[in-house]
């Protein structure tokens, strides 16, 4: 399965809330979409990427071969043109934890971009990627989520939308690891950032953080 995980705002007076976003949601879900989560980035204290003022995050689960192009032309007739996509993929067996960050209260999109000199290949670098995820769980406040590496772009800002979106980077090139993480409040995630689970294994991967790494967040509503 695919998750499609883009951000956008809306050309004025258009809100999160207009028909015309209710309609290109409903052709997606036409279009073969299982589900679909949107909602206002919410501006934080903690590790913030950049955001624009009334950006909206839009994820959509695809099934893996899936003609996505609605996608494309329904945002250009209701966006202001700043719309970009990350693909991610993920396993069957990730779906029940991956649904559950992004059910939460607050979903939290913590972004690890690996530096061009990160060494992929390395297992104990991969085991600290994997274990950054699971120690979440020893967390105060944690209630579900999932991670994988972007399948179409290194970029944490994603690209935007259309034919050259679609491109997948082979295995061994993708450096931009997407945690999707629920929590029970923002404030619960800012005091769980000063935690010694938190730290363990961030300080390991520090040193390999390139430009890019850090996180938004997102209180989504279900389609």
């Amino acid at each position: 399965m695919l998750s499609q995980i883009i951000r956008f705002t809306l050309s004025p007076p258009l809100t999160i809330s207009t028909t015309e976003f209710l309609n290109l949601r409903r052709t997606v879900a036409s279009a073969g979409a299982t589900a679909q989560y949107y909602g206002y980035t919410v501006p934080t204290k903690s590790s913030p990427l950049p955001r624009k003022r009334h950006e909206i995050c839009w994820t959509i689960q695809w099934p893996d071969v899936c003609d996505r192009s609605s996608v494309v032309s329904g945002l250009d007739r209701i966006a202001t043109g700043d719309q970009t996509s990350v693909l991610v993929e993920f396993a069957d067996s990730q779906l029940t934890e991956l649904t559950k960050g992004l059910e939460a209260l607050v979903c939290e999109f913590a972004c690890i971009r690996l530096s061009d000199s990160a060494p992929l290949s390395d297992a104990s670098l991969q085991k600290s990627m994997q274990k950054t995820y699971t120690d979440t769980y020893k967390i105060r406040g944690f209630t579900g989520g999932q991670w994988a590496y972007a399948c179409n772009s290194n970029e944490t800002s994603g690209v935007r939308p259309g034919a050259a979106s679609e491109q997948q980077l082979p295995k061994l090139e993708q450096r931009f690891a997407i945690y999707l993480l629920g929590w029970d409040s923002i404030e619960l995630h800012e005091d769980a950032t000063k935690t010694p689970e938190f730290a363990e294994e961030i300080s390991k991967l520090a040193p390999y953080f390139g430009p890019g790494t850090g996180a938004w967040y997102v209180c989504f509503r279900k389609h």
